[in-house]
């Protein structure tokens, strides 16, 4: 598990965590049928986050239930 750590001054923190509030989730597809989710946060001016999910779907996924 990887742990990091990133102090905030107060304005930093009140925008972080109005968008932890907001979770404003996307989905993103590729070649193949596949997809995952993903979560953008703008951490600073300088840094925005990215959090990816596991790669679903796929072409004949929906067949093999």
């Amino acid at each position: 598990m990887t742990v990091q750590y990133i102090h905030l001054d107060y304005e930093g923190f009140k925008e972080f965590e109005r968008q932890c509030r907001e979770f404003k989730e996307t989905t993103h597809k590729s070649t193949g049928g596949f997809y995952h989710k993903s979560l953008r946060i703008k951490v600073g001016p300088d840094l925005i986050m990215e959090f990816h999910g596991p790669l679903v779907g796929g072409y004949g996924h929906q067949d093999q239930q």
